[in-house]
């Protein structure tokens, strides 16, 4: 593969498998708040404690393999866990949005034409990223692990852009108050899922190699 290949004891099949969870995630999140319709945040729920699973099965048997090799002290690379420990970030980034588009839907808190536009984009935007994260982690594309950097970058600076123009609406009184707090916090789990994704593509960046020395 191009990039950095997993870590001893990281499973790829695993990771992989997480990384699908986490896209499946947030289409079902996505379609709750396109449709206003929570139901489909059930199935999210139920992705998210399956992403949990794996990595947590991933990181204990990182521990007891280390475990097995010296007595008493049990040290773990924060490398081979980094993956799976961000996918899980990744995952309660979405969870926590969801939850955000269940009370604005049982409170029935509008949101302007433009609001859902930005929140829609946004959406659109960390979708790819995660499409293309998972595609990395499946390949190992060096091409794709600078696109997520780059889209992570851009959906971060979009979020902040759309977080000045919603303070605007909220003076000119265009945006009502009790639904500034729901979609400030819909950015914030966008902007979390995204930069959680960051995280894993620097990690799959290859060691950079100087003079013989890496």
């Amino acid at each position: 593969m191009d990039a950095r290949t997993f870590a001893p004891g990281v499973d790829r099949t695993e990771v992989v498998e997480m990384s699908e969870q986490v896209v499946r995630m947030l289409l079902h999140v996505r379609q709750a708040f396109v449709r206003l319709d929570p139901a489909s945040f059930e199935e999210a729920r139920r992705l998210g404690r399956a992403v949990h699973l794996h990595g947590h099965a991933l990181i204990d048997r990182l521990v007891s393999r280390t475990a097995s090799r010296g007595a008493g002290v049990v040290e773990v690379d924060q490398d081979e866990v980094f993956i799976p420990m961000h996918l899980g970030r990744i995952a309660d980034n979405i969870e926590l949005l969801g939850l955000a588009i269940d009370r604005m839907v049982r409170e029935g808190t509008p949101f302007t034409d433009r609001a859902n536009r930005e929140v829609r984009h946004l959406f659109d935007g960390v979708l790819e990223m995660l499409e293309g994260l998972r595609d990395a982690l499946r390949t190992g594309n060096r091409t794709l692990v600078r696109y997520i950097q780059d889209a992570g970058k851009s959906c971060e600076a979009q979020a902040n852009e759309y977080a000045l123009f919603h303070e605007q609406r909220l003076i000119e009184g265009v945006c009502q108050p009790r639904s500034s707090s729901i979609y400030l916090a819909m950015l914030d789990h966008l902007k979390g899922v995204e930069w959680h994704a960051r995280q894993v593509a620097e990690k799959l960046q290859p060691p950079i190699h100087i003079d013989g020395y890496s």
